[in-house]
């Protein structure tokens, strides 16, 4: 027992472990069993054209409302998955497989996908943090859309374009989401507000 307790509190501070020599040495393989063991996923960016947040970890970039692939600009969130849900953080939000968008599936109604019909879940049932502070790595100001019911950034005065027609439209929660540091060293340490986030 007292090495679960050990191995536990490791994990959760390893990331900034990762930092030292040591970590240095071991990046390549490590970084990766930190990640896999704290149950995120890297790779979710901001799109230029349309605002919404979107899985940039394949060669394909999904389709845009603006046509064609999503374009990932600024910031590489890294979102929990498959963990419990709480007062402040809600579960039900998933992989597009069509659009390559986060949505939300927790309706019947699965939205307006810029691919056709609704949005089609895949993989991951990701639980995002929502009206909480954000602190030093995190970024708020992201809404789930009531017309698409994709996630997008709502920081900008310019809504992005929504699947369903003219500008994204706020509602619900405002999200508060992780995004990667220098290496997991996280040299910045000052909440990120637009527009020095991107």
């Amino acid at each position: 027992m007292p090495n679960e307790l050990f191995r536990r509190h490791f994990l959760k501070a390893g990331v900034g472990f990762i930092g030292g020599a040591a970590g240095t040495v071991l990046l390549g393989d490590f970084s990766t069993v930190v990640l896999a063991q704290s149950t995120r996923q890297l790779e979710w960016r901001y799109c230029r054209k349309c605002q919404a947040l979107f899985y940039d970890g394949y060669g394909k970039k999904g389709r845009c409302p603006t046509g064609n692939g999503h374009v990932a600009q600024g910031l590489n969130f890294f979102l929990a998955y498959d963990t419990p849900e709480t007062p402040t953080a809600q579960a039900a939000w998933r992989f597009c497989n069509k659009c390559y968008m986060m949505f939300y599936d927790g309706y019947p109604n699965k939205g307006v996908c810029p691919a056709g019909g609704g949005h089609v879940a895949q993989g991951y049932n990701f639980v995002l943090s929502h009206d909480i502070p954000a602190s030093g790595l995190e970024q708020n100001a992201w809404r789930f859309c009531n017309k698409c019911h994709a996630m997008f950034y709502d920081g900008y005065e310019n809504k992005g374009t929504c699947s369903a027609g003219g500008g994204h439209v706020a509602a619900g929660y405002n999200f508060v989401l992780r995004f990667k540091g220098n290496l997991e060293d996280d040299v910045q340490l000052v909440p990120c507000s637009p527009p020095s986030c991107y």
